[in-house]
């Protein structure tokens, strides 16, 4: 089954929310953050360039969290960037 941009968009959300929430993540979530947002950008169905450089920043971070070594440090690094990016990725909801 095909996720819809708007379906991709909320697990987006629901992932970042959880590391946010519990400060903890897998390199799992990390790799699916990782091919999430580059399915969306492949698409080009967002034109505006906020929600292009967020995708971009939190597919760096999705790439960047499954080789480490402490993910709760990792989510703790980002956590003021990471709501940047829920509140970014929500409004084009």
């Amino acid at each position: 089954m095909q996720l819809s941009l708007e379906n991709k968009l909320q697990l987006l959300c629901d992932i970042l929310d959880e590391h946010q929430s519990n400060s903890s993540g897998s390199p799992n979530e990390y790799a699916q953050l990782e091919r999430l947002t580059a399915s969306i950008l492949a698409k080009k169905d967002l034109s505006d360039q906020d929600i292009q450089d967020v995708l971009t920043s939190i597919h760096q971070y999705g790439k960047t969290g499954t080789g480490v070594s402490d993910c709760a440090r990792h989510i703790e690094n980002h956590q003021d960037q990471i709501s940047h990016w829920i509140n970014t990725v929500q409004q084009n909801l």
